[in-house]
């Protein structure tokens, strides 16, 4: 072990045998540098082999792992970083195979964009075959890189599955226009047939400059529905330092690959039992409708024209082979020019398979009711040999704005009861999975008496504990904790806030006694589908912010979590190669507009950059714009900068009007959000707004506000 330390330390040569450590026999792993060469014309190549112990004693055969280096560096930078020393205890502990690792010296061909002939892809197999020849290989081989070398490793996986079981990227460097699509990893990616036997293993640090290339990577892997291991690690930067710190899980995937069996890479077995087809009225996000009637649908089924409707043409096919003739007066449009022509008419919508909606398109209601909440009559659904719905692979989270049971809002209540300031919107929130509710008033046994303790002074808010009840008449399932009024009557307060919520059972998100507490992500598991949530206030103020040194400023406090950029930069990415959706909700700036300023769209686009699927703001009092935010990794995150008040005692015309964002989660994609445009009566019951009412909001909001 000694030598071994001084060959780490950057022996310059390891031109003979060294012994490297006894591991589980009387012989020794070894070190050697060997010369190859391609042609009498070449000059020789370097790679650096590595035999595990009892190799010449043993006489069987082993798997061989090729480790590639990245951009100038050599074949020693995996024996600096330690994997060798690491790859000899695993075999004496029992927790690695003996293996055969060669690492070859890429030097300046490696940087290259050749491939083929005299190309760094055909040294690599010649070198394969070289030592398969002359070296006791079993035939099982894995590859895998660092940076450049991890661009190698997935060019040549890919384009030759039939010789590896694994592939490895540690922060590979992927762009989409580094080298023509051919011998692109990103495509190869995307139009290999990729074996089912196949290990594959990605990874890159929150701070890592090739994180763009991996995330691509990344969701062409998980849309093709191809098992994978993806990991980003907090706080690593593209260096040997985060690299070294991570040599234990690499050599436990390049393990793993030779010990157990293979994952199945055919994508996540989604058949149901019904063998049913679901379709589904669905138009453009900026549609200034949410919903059709049934009979409308009954006379479209039956052949009639309806002047607002249009269909692709694979829809219309699909159609006639349910016996479905559409009327031949409909537009029928080529299915690439679909979502252009619903979103050029905002008054129009189409029929599609319900597998087929996405994020610019939004699912319509059936007479004022979401369609996946009245399956049991409802005339589209078929039976099929294609089934493409199962309702235990669905997953609805319907998201609300400011609500604070407080001052004028507390008093209306007081006078209409609870059951009636829930009544407008309880249908439609209790029907989805989860409900959310960002709470801004603390429960305060002395409301709405003030005294010295309160620190909000003459704006301080506060609920009556009776009024906690609405919460549990609208079943609500997640609270939000970040408000900037949440510790106005001061920290005990807060605690039996927490303790309230706590005993029924409620999913607190964004605050809490600790900081670990208040930043510690939701994790919402339910059909398959994993939801991780973040929540987080951005302003202050600084006495509403969870805090644990005692030097600062109002000392030791629970409260919401603050955004701090440098954690949600580290912290976002992680949760999202962990978890299938990222939903980051933002106690943001208050403004008295409907349109984001230049800085807080800056700063939502980054929480989407940074890993956010999802970002919602939820402390503006009037509803605000939405965007569809194409992301660098390759994805579009959806951004609604405002929800505006659910319960609230303003009174202007934009404060009483709101938005219930509800997210369609299906088989692990965010596929659809759904909008629930509402009125606030009377301060204190939010209902949905309907007829001109709803028609001339959502054109204000869509139209002249977003300008869609």
């Amino acid at each position: 072990m000694a030598l071994l330390a001084l060959v780490l330390a950057g022996i310059a040569a390891l031109l003979s045998a060294e012994t490297v450590s006894a591991a589980g026999c009387n012989e020794a792993g070894s070190l050697t540098r060997e010369t190859y060469l391609r042609d009498s014309a070449s000059r020789p190549r370097f790679f650096t082999l590595y035999l595990p112990p009892c190799y010449e004693t043993a006489k069987q055969s082993y798997p061989l792992l090729i480790l590639l280096h990245g951009s100038n560096a050599d074949d020693k930078q995996w024996l600096r970083l330690g994997f060798i020393n690491a790859l000899e205890a695993a075999i004496q502990a029992g927790a690695s195979p003996p293996m055969i690792v060669v690492l070859p010296f890429g030097d300046a061909i490696a940087n290259e964009n050749h491939f083929g002939g005299k190309g760094y892809d055909s040294l690599l197999i010649e070198q394969l075959d070289h030592v398969q020849g002359r070296y006791r290989s079993d035939g099982r081989t894995a590859i895998g890189g660092i940076s450049r070398g991890g661009f190698w490793a997935y060019h040549v996986g890919l384009r030759f599955p039939d010789r590896f079981v694994a592939i490895g990227g540690h922060s590979p460097f992927f762009d989409p226009i580094h080298v023509e699509p051919r011998y692109n990893p990103l495509q190869l990616a995307r139009s290999q047939d990729l074996s089912a036997d196949m290990r594959l293993w990605l990874d890159r640090g929150s701070r890592d400059f090739a994180a763009d290339g991996v995330d691509q990577m990344h969701l062409i892997l998980r849309d093709r529905g191809v098992d994978h291991q993806y990991v980003v690690y907090s706080g690593a930067e593209h260096d040997e330092a985060s690299w070294e710190r991570n040599i234990p899980d690499y050599l436990a995937f390049y393990s793993a690959a030779f010990m157990e069996p293979p994952p199945s890479n055919s994508g996540v077995d989604r058949r149901t039992e019904t063998g049913k087809e679901l379709w589904i009225p669905a138009a453009a996000f900026a549609a200034l409708q949410t919903s059709i009637g049934r009979d409308q649908l009954a006379a479209i089924l039956a052949g009639g024209f309806d002047q607002r409707l249009i269909l692709s043409d694979s829809a219309a096919r699909r159609l006639r082979e349910q016996s479905i003739e559409p009327h031949r007066d409909t537009p029928i449009v080529e299915d690439e020019n679909l979502e252009r022509q619903l979103w050029r008419d905002k008054l129009s919508f189409t029929l599609l398979p319900f597998d087929e909606l996405r994020l610019r398109l939004r699912p319509l209601w059936l007479d004022g009711k979401p369609v996946v909440d009245q399956i049991d009559d409802y005339p589209m659904i078929f039976d099929s040999g294609a089934p493409n719905y199962d309702a235990g692979s669905l997953t609805r989270i319907t998201l609300s704005g400011t609500t604070a049971i407080a001052r004028q809002t507390r008093t209306a209540i007081d006078a209409i009861g609870v059951e009636a300031a829930a009544s407008g919107i309880r249908d439609y929130v209790s029907a989805s999975d989860y409900f959310h509710v960002t709470n801004e008033a603390p429960l305060a046994d002395n409301c709405p008496q003030f005294s010295d303790k309160v620190l909000g002074g003459a704006n301080s808010l506060c609920m009556k504990r009776e009024h906690a009840r609405l919460f549990d008449i609208l079943n609500v399932d997640v609270v939000d904790m970040t408000g900037n009024h949440i510790n106005d009557f001061g920290y005990d307060a807060f605690e039996d806030t927490l303790m309230l919520f706590e005993e029924t059972g409620t999913n607190i998100v964004g605050g809490g006694r600790s900081r670990d507490d208040a930043g510690k992500p939701l994790i919402l598991s339910h059909n398959g589908n994993n939801v991780s949530w973040l929540a987080c206030n951005a302003i202050g103020p600084y006495y509403a912010l969870v805090n644990e040194d005692p030097s600062a400023l109002g000392g030791p406090r629970p409260g919401a979590a603050f955004c701090d950029r440098a954690w949600l930069a580290d912290y976002l990415p992680v949760l999202g190669a962990q978890n299938d959706l990222v939903l980051l909700t933002v106690h943001y700036q208050e403004f008295e507009s409907y349109t984001p300023t230049a800085q807080q769209r800056a700063d939502f686009r980054a929480f989407a950059e940074w890993g956010a699927d999802v970002v919602i703001g939820t402390a503006e009092h009037k509803p605000m714009t939405f965007e569809f935010y194409r992301t660098r990794r390759g994805e579009t995150a959806f951004i609604h900068f405002g929800l505006g008040n659910l319960y609230f005692d303003q009174t202007f015309w934009g404060n009483r009007r709101f938005f219930l964002d509800t997210l369609y989660v299906y088989a692990s994609k965010l596929i659809a959000v759904e909008l629930f445009p509402g009125v606030i009566d009377d301060q204190a019951r939010p209902r949905l707004l309907v007829g001109d009412d709803q028609f001339n909001f959502l054109h204000y909001m869509m139209i002249q506000q977003n300008g869609f």
